[in-house]
């Protein structure tokens, strides 16, 4: 097990990363975000990992010749990849998880309302004026770095659940809500960019998700959380009901549920203003509290739901 300093260390060196991601994924680059990037020397930063290494070498080389329009080239690379200016075959490389988990690629999809609730859980909220989802991955960025920190308090008090917890949660994030949609947005994304500069990001991100994965996965056994009970689905969540509790919940004649019967039709999870899906075993999928609107009965094609 690491020592109170070593721990420290580690999740300081956490955070410190995923802040650097975050800002980079956030916005283009002002000329003192370039200045201060040159002079923090990214590429002295060695791991174990050659993709993380050599990503982070071709960002701090480029930013060598950053007097010679960096600034602007940056910008408009930004801008053309990130922010949907640029496209392959009607795909976009923008930067939150709705993009990518549904195929339609809309934004503020139902990643955007899981994420929103783990960060309301946690009591964090975007900054007033901050029209970007909740999923984007800055953000997400931005929570990882904060749970980190979290962390080292979480240990220093030697509240051994909160810092399990934190843990869990650490890793169920990282790899339920980032290394779920990551790749492909970074694959897309490097043939888009022009500038290697965001090639070198996109490959030093990547890499550096993956080895956190591994990172997570051994403090959650040294902190001996691998054991405990977490369910992820609970914390995305608005706000879930007891599975012992029957409430209100739609009853569903499965003999005429079209979805019961291999078929696609989400009606009445589409409308549900609480996200409920009628259909799900709750003891097995939590669901949010159902206010019994009436929603999902009226329109369900086959009248398979009743209140």
């Amino acid at each position: 097990m690491m020592t109170p300093d070593e721990f420290s260390l580690v999740q300081a060196n956490r955070a410190k990363l995923y802040r650097l991601f975050g800002r980079l994924f956030r916005a283009p680059l002002s000329q003192d975000d370039i200045e201060a990037l040159a002079a923090a020397q990214i590429g002295s930063l060695k791991s174990e990992d050659a993709a993380f290494d050599h990503g982070m070498h071709v960002m701090e080389r480029y930013l060598e010749k950053r007097h010679t329009g960096t600034r602007a080239f940056l910008g408009r690379d930004f801008t053309a990849a990130f922010l949907g200016m640029r496209d392959e075959a009607g795909r976009y490389a923008l930067p939150y998880e709705s993009a990518f988990v549904d195929a339609t690629q809309h934004y503020m999809g139902t990643a955007r309302g899981k994420v929103y609730n783990i960060y309301k859980k946690q009591a964090l909220k975007l900054a007033e004026g901050i029209d970007l989802p909740e999923d984007h991955l800055a953000f997400m960025c931005e929570f990882m770095a904060t749970l980190a920190d979290r962390a080292v308090e979480a240990r220093a008090a030697s509240d051994m659940t909160a810092l399990r917890e934190n843990l869990l949660l650490s890793q169920a994030f990282l790899k339920h809500h980032i290394l779920n949609w990551y790749p492909e947005f970074s694959a897309l994304a490097a043939r888009l960019v022009d500038e290697r500069f965001y090639r070198g990001l996109l490959e030093a991100a990547g890499a550096f998700f993956a080895l956190d994965a591994k990172v997570l996965r051994d403090l959650v056994k040294d902190e001996k959380a691998k054991d405990r009970s977490f369910d992820l689905a609970r914390w995305e969540l608005a706000n879930a009901v007891p599975v012992d509790k029957e409430g209100v919940y739609p009853r569903l004649n499965r003999h005429r549920c079209l979805r019961v019967k291999g078929m696609t039709c989400d009606r009445c999870t589409a409308v549900c203003p609480e996200a409920v899906d009628p259909v799900a075993n709750r003891k097995h999928e939590p669901q949010n509290a159902c206010t019994a609107c009436g929603a999902c009965v009226a329109v369900c094609p086959e009248k398979a739901l009743s209140l």
